[in-house]
């Protein structure tokens, strides 16, 4: 596991394409604070990974339903 227990509860991977995982977060702090940390999650994912991650996008859970319905 790269993140932490506390993290990961709050957490879910949605999507990887392209170079880009897509990551749910339960709110704006989270969000914000996941940002900050995005480049020390960068270099421990990729440590683990075949085909290299080259960004995270995090997304509050209520985007990521407005997104799929917009689709």
């Amino acid at each position: 596991m790269v993140c932490g227990s506390a993290v990961a509860e709050r957490t879910r991977a949605l999507n990887f394409s392209d170079g880009v995982l897509w990551v749910e977060v339960a709110g704006p702090r989270w969000r914000a604070e996941l940002q900050a940390l995005a480049p020390r999650y960068l270099a421990a994912i990729n440590r683990y990974t075949t085909e290299p991650v080259r960004r995270i996008e995090f997304v509050m859970a209520h985007q990521e339903s407005a997104n799929r319905n917009a689709r």
